[in-house]
């Protein structure tokens, strides 16, 4: 069995005619050799064992490799932001970009599309390399030589993070020499992490409630789409807040199972209800929070769960009773799955995929609608170099047939993102659904200080929308397209909803906004920075920093 194409060698090519597992450098890399061994299936359990433990040591050995290349791509875009804050400057210049960060966002970008991560991940990988190519090198010595797991060596960098530079090195240090209890025994990475937070206790300079303040400002709440319609809902919370509201759900959804012996879902059931529930039929929408809400900004004592009566109201069941969300989502509903004469799938905005009679129950309790057109009768495709803004309608054809930011690898929905020219209006650049992608503010960004540069395609078949290539700084080369909403031959037919009022589009479109100088009149306040996580994400199992 070949893993990989290239010329093996003497040694490798009678291996692989042995019926070992064979793996070899791909032609144009840099990685030179193969590795090859026995196929596991002619191997006894016992030797099985064995090559497990091989891979785990040459998983350190690619652990530390791709920290060094990840550092080298940090160091080669300090220079490349610092060429684009230069010619930032000469062209007259702005507000300051990624608050003076520009060089680690360009990083960042160019690990994640390299290594088809997340940003969340890739910036998790640019700290740990950077700590391990500096403060931290002795552990990526016992990474390279083997001797330290990539597992154990994560728990240094995660807890070197939240230090000041001036101990790094010193708690790196201190942390190895707890590697091993006093027996001599190895500790496992759970008991290596819970010895080493101890050990950053102590010798973090910074007080704990200094440390908490900071910790609180990334504080946030994500979602991560599963799948068969569910989603799973976090928040990184202070703990006293996040226990309280634990113990809070848990406390209600005892007393519902005590105040009817019939109830026949689980605690963990009950609980998730009784969250909804909770979130989506406040008590107040319109007015202030109660007055004994906690109050983050200025570390709350430990607020007490109240205690829920047994004749306290059930939660409803989610899916029958439980309330329609007041809160704004996007549901993209086919006409003929709307009036009932099919069961096509909708498109939850965020999510995707989403069944008939769940968009149909959205629908019903929607306060307006908006018809959206997504072939070519009915909306302004084009308006050339007449206005600089794109119209409501245009604009909406665009986030939907875009679905998401179009920078490779982000998932920001685009109704949250910025239209943008491809080719600049200042340099000629049209207003029209071709010359027209959905960018968020961070990608928007590295597109107009000219360090990720975008070009459209030709055209795919049957007129389908062209997709783009990126090209970074780097040389990096990337391809990103729309999310794939298949246009029908005609826009679907006019649907009311069932009260008979027509669709609500909003305001009409405001006017011309073509500027007369030629330079993009101002936007307003920018859209708020992207809601990826900022250090953790309990939703989201975690990925290997190197």
């Amino acid at each position: 069995m070949a893993g990989g194409a290239g010329s093996a060698g003497g040694g490798s090519a009678a291996a692989e005619a042995s019926g070992a597992v064979v793996h070899t450098a791909r032609p144009g890399s840099l990685l030179e050799g193969s590795l090859w061994h026995p196929d596991p299936s002619t191997l006894t359990g016992r030797d099985a064992r064995r090559v497990l433990a091989d891979i785990g040591r040459v998983r350190s050995f690619l652990a530390a490799l791709e920290a060094l290349a990840v550092e080298r791509v940090r160091l080669a875009c300090e220079e490349e932001g610092r060429r684009a804050a230069e010619r930032f400057e000469a062209q007259g210049g702005g507000p300051e970009r990624f608050g003076g960060g520009l060089s680690r966002a360009l990083a960042v970008s160019e690990v994640a599309v390299a290594e088809g991560i997340s940003e969340f991940a890739a910036a998790r990988l640019v700290g740990a390399a950077e700590a391990l190519c500096g403060p931290q090198i002795a552990v990526l010595e016992g990474l390279e030589s083997g001797t330290l797991t990539e597992a154990h060596a994560r728990v240094v960098t995660d807890e070197t993070s939240a230090l000041p530079s001036e101990c790094a090195e010193e708690f790196g240090i201190a942390a190895l020499g707890r590697l091993e209890t006093r027996t001599g025994r190895r500790r496992t990475p759970g008991e290596f992490r819970k010895a080493v937070r101890a050990l950053r206790e102590r010798m973090h300079p910074d007080s704990i409630r200094t440390r908490k303040a900071r910790a609180a400002q990334e504080r946030g709440v994500w979602v991560r789409p599963e799948p068969d319609g569910m989603c799973t809902l976090s928040a990184l919370l202070p703990a006293e807040i996040g226990l309280a509201a634990a113990n809070r759900l848990d406390t209600l959804a005892r007393a519902q199972r005590r105040s009817d012996p019939e109830e026949g879902r689980t605690l963990p059931q009950l609980r998730a209800d009784t969250l909804a529930t909770l979130i989506l039929t406040p008590t107040a929408p319109d007015g202030p929070p109660p007055p004994d809400a906690p109050e983050l900004r200025d570390a709350p004592a430990l607020p007490e769960a109240p205690q829920a009566s047994p004749e306290a109201a059930p939660s409803p069941r989610l899916g029958e009773s439980a309330p329609a969300p007041a809160a704004e989502i996007v549901v993209h509903i086919p006409a003929a799955t709307l009036l009932g004469s099919s069961e096509e799938p909708a498109v939850l905005e965020g999510y995707g995929p989403i069944d008939a009679d769940t968009a149909r129950r959205l629908a019903a309790a929607a306060p307006t609608w908006q018809r959206l057109f997504t072939g070519t009768d009915g909306v302004p495709l084009s308006l050339g170099r007449s206005a600089y803004r794109p119209p409501k309608g245009l604009r909406r054809f665009i986030e939907y047939r875009d679905g998401t930011c179009q920078f490779p690898g982000c998932t920001r929905a685009a109704r949250k993102a910025e239209i943008d020219h491809l080719t600049e209006w200042q340099d000629g650049g049209t207003t029209d659904a071709e010359n027209l992608h959905a960018l968020c503010t961070k990608h928007h960004a590295l597109k107009s200080l000219q360090t990720w540069t975008p070009s459209r395609l030709p055209t795919g078949p049957d007129n389908a929308t062209a997709d783009t290539l990126w090209i970074s700084p780097l040389g990096t080369r990337a391809v990103t397209g729309p999310t794939g909403h298949e246009p029908p031959d005609a826009g679907p037919p006019d649907a009311s909803p069932p009260d008979g009022t027509p669709p609500a589009d909003g305001p009409p479109d405001p006017p011309d906004a073509s500027p007369p100088d030629g330079t993009p009149p101002a936007d307003g306040p920018p859209d708020p920075p992207d809601a990826s996580p900022p250090r953790h994400e309990p939703a989201e199992p975690q990925p290997p920093p190197f």
